[in-house]
Formats: C-alpha cells, sequence, structure tokens
C-alpha cells in the first residue's frame, strides 16, 4: 500500500476494506492443482496412443505380408501348371531327338562298316593288280621287296613275329593294368606310348630308360634312335645314337617331314588304321627315338635352315623345339614312331617352353616319376628304387618299383656273345667303332690303363668347348670347388664373358658328366679322382 493512502479507522480492521471473497487463493492453487493433473493425464493418454499406433503399424505390415504371400502362392501355383507342361513337353523332345540320334548312328556304323569292306577289297585289288602275270616265286620275292622297305634313317631286318608287341594297343590289345604280381610290369606300359621320365639328379633316370630301351628291343622295336648331346657310342652300343645339337637339328627336321610323308602315304594307302600300322611292322618302318638331356635342349638347338632358302630371307623358328615336341607327343603313336622324353621335371616351361599344354600333356604322354632320396653318409642323392606312372588321359598316379640294378646298361644288341662280354667288363669294342682307331685307343686309356696317359685324348670328349674352357680354368686355379659368384668376374673365353644362367649350364654340364656334384644351388665340388687322372694325363 503506497505510504500516500490514509488509513481509516472507521472501515474494518487498520482502515482496510474486506475482501469480498477471502477463498480466492484456495481456489487458485485448486486450479493449478486441476491444470496439472489435466496435463499429465493428456501426457500419459499420448504415451498410450503412440504404443499403440506402432502395434497398429505392426497389424498392418503383417496383414499386407500374408495378402503378400497369399499371392505368390497363387502365382507359384500358376508357374508349377506350366513348367510341368514344359518339362513334359521337354521330355517328349529329347526321346524324339534321341531315336532319331539312334537311327543315325546306326547308319553312320553301317556306312562305315561297307567303307572298311570296300577299302579291303580294293587293297586285294590293287595287290592282284600289281602282281598279275607274276608267278608264285615272283609274288613271294615281292612281298620280301615290300617287307625289306626302310627309311634313310632306318637299318637293319625284321620279322613280322619278333615284331609283335602284344602290349601296344595298334596290334589289336590294350596294355595290361600293372599287376600286383608283377611289379615290374609298369616298363611294358611304356613300350608303345609315348613317354616322359622326369625326377632330380641322382634319381635314377639314366639306368631306367636304359632298362626301358631293352624291354622295346626285346618287344621287336629294333630301331632305336637316342638323341644325346652329349652321347658316346661306348655307352650306345647297338641303337642309333646322334650325338651333337646340330646333329640332333637334322634329325628333328627328319622326323617332322618323315611323319608328314607317312601320314600322306596313309591317306592315300585305302588301308584302316590297323592294316597301316600293320605295314609299317611288316616293313620295318618302326622305331622309337629317345630324346636325353631333353631339359637342355631349348637352350642349345637351333632349327637348321634348308637347303633351297637364301640366307638373307630365312629366320629360325623360336618354336621350332616345340613344334618337334608336339608333333612326336601326338601324332607319332600311329606312325610307330614313338618317343620316349627323359627331363628333370613335367612343368610345360622345362618341355620345350611349351606353355599351356599341360592338358594335351597330361592326356598323351604316359609319365614316369623317379624320386631320389638322400645319402645319409655322403648326403648326396642318390636313386631310391621308387617311382610313380601315370597313365595318358589319368589323372591317378600308382606307386612304383625300379628294377634293381647292379650296372648300367651300354650294350642294347640281342647277340647273346655280345652281351657277355659287356657284362664282363671286358675291353670289347663295337666292330662299327673298330675302324676309328684313334677313339678305340683313347677309350682303353682313360678307362683301363690309367698308369699311362695319352698325349692327344680329351680328357672329357662328352663336354661343350665351353665347358671344356670352364673345367681347364677350374683345374689352372687348382680349385676343389667353385661358386658361380666367384667365378664369373674372372671366367671368360676369348673375352667372352658368361652370365649366372650360362654360368649355371655349365657346372650341370660338369655334374651331368660325373665331373662334379652340386653343394647347393650355385656352388659344386669338382671330383678328386677327376682331377688326379687329368694330372697324370697332363
Amino acid at each position: 500500500m503506497p505510504r500516500q493512502i490514509v488509513r481509516n479507522p472507521a472501515m474494518g480492521v487498520n482502515g482496510l476494506v474486506k475482501a469480498t471473497n477471502p477463498y480466492k487463493p484456495f481456489w487458485g492453487f485448486g486450479g493449478f492443482l486441476g491444470f496439472a493433473l489435466a496435463g499429465w493425464m493428456l501426457r500419459h493418454c499420448q504415451n498410450e496412443e503412440k504404443q499403440r499406433a506402432v502395434f497398429e503399424d505392426i497389424a498392418l505390415h503383417r496383414d499386407a505380408a500374408k495378402a503378400e504371400m497369399a499371392a505368390r502362392s497363387e502365382l507359384l501355383e500358376s508357374y508349377r501348371d506350366v513348367a510341368i507342361a514344359e518339362v513334359q513337353l521337354q521330355a517328349d523332345l529329347d526321346l524324339v531327338a534321341n531315336d532319331r540320334t539312334v537311327d543315325i548312328t546306326k547308319a553312320e556304323i553301317y556306312a562305315h562298316t561297307e567303307i572298311e569292306v570296300t577299302q579291303m577289297e580294293a587293297s586285294e585289288a590293287i595287290f592282284e593288280a600289281q602282281t598279275a602275270g607274276m608267278t608264285e616265286q615272283q609274288k613271294a620275292e615281292y612281298i620280301k621287296q615290300l617287307r625289306e622297305m626302310k627309311t634313310p634313317y632306318l637299318q637293319g631286318s625284321q620279322t613280322l613275329q619278333g615284331t609283335i608287341d602284344p602290349n601296344d594297343k595298334v596290334t589289336g590289345s590294350e596294355p595290361g593294368a600293372i599287376a600286383d604280381g608283377d611289379k615290374y610290369r609298369w616298363i611294358k606300359n611304356t613300350i608303345g606310348y609315348p613317354t616322359l621320365i622326369f625326377g632330380g639328379m641322382g634319381a635314377g633316370k639314366s639306368w631306367t630308360t636304359r632298362e626301358i630301351i631293352w624291354a622295346k628291343r626285346q618287344a621287336g622295336w629294333n630301331q632305336i634312335f637316342v638323341l644325346d648331346p652329349h652321347g658316346t657310342e661306348v655307352e650306345w652300343r647297338g641303337v642309333n645314337l646322334i650325338t651333337g645339337y646340330k646333329e640332333i637339328a637334322d634329325f628333328m627336321q627328319w622326323y617332322m617331314a618323315e611323319m608328314r610323308r607317312r601320314y600322306k602315304a596313309y591317306r592315300e594307302s585305302g588301308m584302316v588304321e590297323e592294316q597301316w600300322t600293320q605295314h609299317l611292322r611288316d616293313t620295318n618302318q618302326h622305331f622309337c627315338v629317345v630324346a636325353e638331356e631333353f631339359t637342355t635342349w631349348t637352350d642349345n638347338i637351333v632349327e637348321r635352315m634348308p637347303d633351297d632358302c637364301e640366307d638373307e630371307k630365312w629366320k629360325p623358328d623360336p618354336d621350332f623345339i616345340g613344334k618337334w615336341f608336339r608333333c612326336a607327343m601326338t601324332e607319332s603313336r600311329k606312325q610307330l614312331m614313338i618317343p620316349l622324353f627323359v627331363a628333370h621335371d613335367r612343368t610345360m616351361e622345362i618341355l620345350a617352353k611349351a606353355k599351356g599344354l599341360s592338358k594335351l600333356r597330361d592326356a598323351a604322354l604316359l609319365e614316369v616319376e623317379l624320386i631320389a632320396t638322400i645319402d645319409p653318409i655322403t648326403t648326396e642323392a642318390k636313386a631310391s628304387g621308387r617311382g610313380k606312372i601315370k597313365l595318358p588321359g589319368h589323372g591317378q598316379w600308382i606307386d612304383i618299383e625300379l628294377p634293381k640294378l647292379d650296372h648300367k646298361r651300354i650294350d642294347f644288341r640281342l647277340d647273346e656273345s655280345f652281351q657277355a662280354d659287356a657284362q664282363s667288363n671286358t675291353s670289347h669294342v663295337d666292330p662299327k667303332l673298330s675302324t676309328d682307331h684313334q677313339t678305340a685307343e683313347r677309350i682303353w686309356q682313360l678307362e683301363f690303363n690309367l698308369e699311362k696317359p695319352s698325349t692327344d685324348s680329351s680328357p672329357t670328349p662328352s663336354l661343350t668347348p665351353h665347358a671344356q674352357s670352364l673345367l681347364q680354368y677350374l683345374q689352372r686355379t687348382g680349385r676343389t670347388s667353385a661358386v658361380i659368384q666367384e667365378i664369373q668376374p674372372n671366367f671368360k673365353v676369348k673375352g667372352q664373358r658368361f652370365s649366372s644362367e650360362e654360368l649355371k649350364r655349365l657346372f650341370n654340364e660338369l655334374v651331368e658328366a660325373s665331373l662334379s656334384v652340386w653343394l647347393d644351388a650355385s656352388t659344386i665340388e669338382i671330383n678328386s679322382n677327376q682331377t688326379d687322372l687329368e694330372d697324370r694325363q697332363k
């Protein structure tokens, strides 16, 4: 109340007018409580409505899902009826097509049979025409002349009875399975198939290869060509040895040309396959080719220039080895020109650098893997007597046992007197070699007369000139071991230095010639007995 107001004592207590509504504060408090209660109830109702809305939304989705599932079920029922009808229709079509295929196949078989019969009759007519007017004796001489026909590289004679190989498909029977009772029967499987023998150093590739060659010779394969870049006739008696990379390249060209010639003659002969292969056997035209040290061929063999080509216009084919490999691997069996490859691995990078042909290798080659073991005393790799074999077109490798050998076979002649001579380790020399007196003398000096040096003999005739130079360098420097990294800066031939890969190949030549052994991937150790022999020869 302002101070200017003057109270009137006549009017109520303390001069103030009495209120007309003394309970107004209580009503105001009551109104506040009512408003608060109404707000709380409103909020409570809003919360319940919110929860209810969620459940209502769920119910709406549930109803929509039910409706959609019902619609899909009806649609699938419709699809099911359509699919059943389509399957029934397709089955009817397949049945009709199969009937037609059977009819066509029967017609083809009948036609092929008729063609074969016609070809046989034509062959008989041709033979009768060729021998018309001949007496029986003249016919016999004519047949004998046909059987003695041979290609430029083929030599010798062979009877029909001696050439039949019961394990070769071309004679009418498949090679038998490897039986448990005959643990060396797997060798017979290698006679009629293109074969790959591979394994690490010391696994026994050379000895096993020679036993397979001997099995081929006993099965009637008179003509065996060994393509060994560093081979000597002393270790390959009784076979046609072709040594030197240039000579091997010449043979490879002849081999592919001969393959083309035979297929052309086959197409023009009017014979079926069995008749043609029998004709090749009767005329002594079947032979085996052994590709020794096949791992090194791509690095050393170059296609030879044809005689009718100018120097400026000719370039060697970089895939020359690969083409020959594919030809020998896939086309040789029908023409009885069977190859036997000897390598360190089965990868296509190793085999003629023919990348992308792994499936063809699996389908065309009979593969034999030889397993090496480590000698616990010398820690050198040696043959374990065990291996694995995989037939062409099969993915399964079968464990095999290698023949137990006490000496390396070097004579492949069937004459028993020659074999007795070879096994008794006498100094018998092949009559073909007797004309070369200096060669025979050098062999005798190196193998049997070590006390008397030969002044004009070469210590390692099987090595290439660069490998010879490397061996002489190691002997001059008095080394008992050599490391590629140490040799590379100091060794050169006529001013030419060698890369690490080239030196590794030269080292490998020394190892394969039994002049040294590998200590690790880049180190070799010179054999002490070879060093002593070289000192005595000097």
